[in-house]
């Protein structure tokens, strides 16, 4: 069985939470993908971001 979700609200951040997030992604033993997962976001939208 799959269960249908309803539609998610895009969030809308701030530009302090962007770059604290991109900030992230360059601390020792962190990834791009593994930030991204960890924030809900494609790795590839953290590239544009930064």
């Amino acid at each position: 069985m799959i269960d249908v979700l309803g539609p998610e609200k895009r969030r809308r951040r701030t530009t302090q939470e962007k770059i604290a997030i991109v900030q992230q992604s360059f601390e020792p033993g962190m990834t791009v993908s593994l930030v991204a997962r960890q924030h809900g976001v494609a790795a590839s939208q953290l590239f544009l971001v930064a």
